[in-house]
This record gives C-alpha cells, sequence and structure tokens, in this order.
C-alpha cells in the first residue's frame, strides 16, 4: 500500500499527529527538516493531502552531513559497525545446563514479571523527581518493596488506568500487560518457527494472538501496518514515527533466555523480531537487550553484562554513546540519583517510551544495582519514564545473573507463580512452567550449534 492511500484512511488528527512526531523523529535520524518544521507550525488549516505531502518532504529530507553518528540498518551493517572487541565476545561462553540453568532462567522470568509488576502502577511517564516525591508521601523510599497505594490520591499524580492489581497488597499473580505479553509471544514463536524465524513470522503472530486494543506506539502503527498487506521491514518505517521508540526492547527477553550465554546470536533473533515495527536505535535496544540478558546467565559482574550489550550495537550510534556515557559516568560517581541528574539532561527532548533514555535509564539501574535484586529494580523504576518497561528488562537481567532461589520472597510471593496474559485464547500461565518452556527452547538451540 502506497503512504498516500493509507495517509487517506487515516483521520485528520491521527495524521495530524504522525506528522508532528516524524517531524522530531527526522530530526533525531539527522535529517535537514527545519523548512518542514516552520510550515507545520505556521500552518493551522490542514488537509489530508498537504499533511501528506509534508510527511513525504520529511522522510525524504536530505542528511545533514554534520550529522556525527554511523546507524546503520542491514544486520550485516550493524555487525561490520560493531566496536573492535566485539568479536570476543561474539564467540559467547558455556551455559549453565540441568537445575543450573533452570534456576537461572526461572530466575529471568521472574525478574521480568517482579520488575513489570513494580513499574506498572506509575506507567505514566513521571519524571525521577515525581516518583521519588510519591515514594517519600506513601513512606516507601527508597523502593524495596511493591509501591503502596497512596489514599487519597495525591494531587498531580495520575496512576496507569490499568494499575489496580499492581499495588502492594493488590497483587494476586503478574496481571495482564503487553510487556509481558511480548515476552509469551516470543517464546511461543521459538517453539512454534524454530531458530530460523523470520519477521514475517513474527507479524503474522501478532495478527493472530494480539488485540489491536492492547498494543501501543510502535507496535500499533506497525500492526495496522500488518492488517493491510504491508510486509517487515516496511511495517516498520510506513507513516511510523515511534520506530524508535523502546517496544524492540520490550520484545527481546525471550531472545535472550533461549541463547545463553550467545550474546552475537540472542542479538540476531531480536533483530529479526525488531524488523517488525522498528529502526537504528529502535532496534539497537532490543538486539542490546537480548545480548546483555544472554551474557547474565554466564556472568555476574554488571559492568560486563552492560558491555555484553555495547559489543553488539554500532558503535557509532547514538544508542552506544549513551550506553558509554553512563558507563563512565558510573565509575566517577557514586549514587544513582547524582548519575542520572548528570545524564538524562541531555536525553530530555527523547520521547519519554523512547529507547534512548530508557535504555539509560536501564544500564543505569543495572550499574549501580551491583547485582543485588531489589536495589536494581528499585533504581529501574525510580528514575521514571517507561517504569514498567525498565523495571521488567532489568528484573530479568539481575533475576537471570543470581537466580530464581536468591530473589527475596517478598517479591515472588504476591506472584503466585501466575503470568496473566491478554493473548487471544491463552490461559494463566506458570511462571515456573515457562521457565522449563524456555530451558527446553535453549536446549534446542545448543543442540543446533552456534547459529539459528
Amino acid at each position: 500500500m502506497h503512504a498516500q492511500h493509507l495517509a487517506h484512511l487515516l483521520d485528520l488528527t491521527e495524521l495530524r499527529n504522525i506528522v508532528a512526531l516524524e517531524i522530531q523523529q527526522s530530526q533525531e535520524e539527522g535529517r535537514l527538516v527545519a523548512d518542514q518544521r516552520a510550515r507545520f507550525d505556521a500552518t493551522t488549516d490542514w488537509t489530508r493531502q498537504a499533511l501528506y505531502e509534508l510527511y513525504e518532504a520529511l522522510i525524504h529530507a536530505p542528511m545533514d552531513p554534520a550529522f556525527p553518528y554511523d546507524e546503520p540498518e542491514s544486520l550485516e551493517g550493524i555487525r561490520a559497525a560493531r566496536p573492535a572487541q566485539a568479536a570476543a565476545v561474539a564467540q559467547g561462553a558455556p551455559a549453565p545446563t540441568g537445575d543450573a540453568l533452570y534456576n537461572l532462567m526461572h530466575g529471568a522470568w521472574l525478574g521480568r514479571c517482579v520488575g513489570c509488576v513494580l513499574g506498572k502502577p506509575i506507567e505514566a511517564n513521571w519524571s525521577k523527581d515525581q516518583v521519588l516525591r510519591y515514594l517519600r508521601l506513601a513512606k516507601a523510599e527508597p523502593l524495596v518493596d511493591y509501591i503502596p497505594r497512596v489514599v487519597p490520591q495525591p494531587e498531580g499524580y495520575v496512576f496507569n488506568v490499568s494499575a489496580d492489581t499492581s499495588f502492594r497488597g493488590a497483587i494476586d499473580g503478574a496481571p495482564i500487560d503487553d510487556d509481558t505479553d511480548y515476552t509469551l509471544l516470543g517464546l511461543h514463536i521459538l517453539e512454534t518457527h524454530g531458530p530460523a524465524f523470520a519477521a514475517a513470522h513474527v507479524g503474522a503472530e501478532w495478527l493472530t494472538a494480539l488485540s489491536y486494543g492492547h498494543v501501543y506506539t510502535a507496535e500499533k502503527l506497525a500492526y495496522r501496518n500488518l492488517a493491510l498487506g504491508l510486509k517487515p521491514p516496511e511495517t516498520a518505517t510506513l507513516l511510523n514515527p515511534a520506530r524508535e521508540w523502546i517496544g524492540a526492547r520490550i520484545r527481546a527477553d525471550a531472545y535472550g533466555m533461549a541463547v545463553p550465554g550467545k550474546p552475537e546470536l540472542a542479538a540476531e533473533l531480536a533483530y529479526r523480531d525488531g524488523l517488525v515495527a522498528h529502526t537504528k536505535n529502535g532496534i539497537y535496544s532490543g538486539m542490546a537487550m537480548a545480548a546483555m540478558l544472554a551474557w547474565a546467565f554466564v556472568a555476574d559482574d554488571p559492568d560486563e553484562i552492560v558491555a555484553a550489550g555495547l559489543s553488539v550495537i554500532p558503535a557509532g550510534s547514538r544508542l552506544a554513546e549513551a550506553i558509554r556515557r553512563v558507563r563512565d559516568v558510573a565509575r566517577e560517581v557514586e549514587d544513582w540519583e547524582t548519575a542520572y541528574d548528570r545524564l538524562m539532561p541531555d536525553y530530555a527532548t527523547y520521547h519519554g517510551v523512547h529507547a534512548i533514555n530508557n535504555t539509560v535509564a536501564l544500564v543505569l539501574a543495572v550499574l549501580y544495582g551491583k547485582g543485588d535484586f531489589t536495589r536494581t529494580v528499585g533504581i529501574a523504576v525510580s528514575c521514571g519514564l517507561d517504569t514498567d518497561c525498565n523495571g521488567a528488562n532489568a528484573g530479568a537481567i539481575v533475576g537471570a545473573a543470581i537466580g530464581a532461589e536468591a530473589i527475596p520472597g517478598h517479591w515472588r510471593e504476591p506472584l503466585h507463580d501466575t503470568l496473566r496474559t491478554s493473548l487471544s485464547g491463552w490461559e494463566p500461565q506458570r511462571i515456573s512452567m515457562l521457565a522449563r518452556r524456555s530451558v527446553a527452547v535453549a536446549e534446542t538451540f545448543a543442540a543446533r550449534g552456534d547459529r539459528g
């Protein structure tokens, strides 16, 4: 379908919002769009045709020759642009087997569920300062347990609309959340289509299992494109200005779990999934997350785990620069709040669910968490932004590093070994059984060798 045909199917307000976001996205990618921004800001009486013409001008705007970043899109280009030391990490390391692997896999699943539930009540684009003020009101700072509800609700604080079953004392199993739905679906894709699954398989599974009402931002726009018959990677680019947001990183955990100890292969799997709805730094964030999780099964040093994520993405990308900055600051600054305050102003123009600023928060939590589960997920959520996504990814990483048996009981017990889902036709899942299934997938990959 041509972009013009799709543009004429959209509500005028929706199309205007897409163009507004595309102006920012194109500028962030390094395109020269000052003229288009000036025209957009000066015009109030838009028609669909005029908005479409402006959109076309944006996506075909020339790159700024002074743009300092190198951000390839093909897997081959990404691998060629990795840092020089990537080859050593790409070789991987032997993963645990048997009961030891199950304990770590169970830890990854539990950590993801705990972190998601922890961040869910305040998944409303709160800033760090807003989060910490609320926690002080709730007498819950630092964050070492699930978030309590303050009654009456403090003025100026808006909770997530589906947060009722995520507050401390109201949790009865991990509630439905799109973040955990994607982890379930990733596991299902690996079980159904095997190690050689393609982006087309991911798109087909979305249409079968996901409800349009339970997908958001880039995924929602890509889902629309899938429903209209488009195929990846076009689904990620057509009228999709959220293509560098956090979604590919949300979806990456299943792929890190699939290949413990093999960050390069984990990143490749995340790349294939990412193609459905994301490009460039959106995809890089998923690749880095999958690689960090894969490496967490064989390493317990947080900086080494973060380095594994850096090893699979282009060294000259904005995301790689941001991760390197977090590592540098963490070596100089003792407390995470000071580090956050030093880092985040440079990423303030990014949307609240962009991949780059949220990955800064994730990496900060992993480094300052120092392998302690409670501290890691507490920092991830206290940073604000996309709290349940960052909590879930951070929880999975530290959970894989320490194992389920080391996750404190006050985090595990309210989940009752249960994960609920909105996936079509799916019943609530036993978290322990999901870990068993992920172990079986990992064993399948191991039996096939290093490549998918």
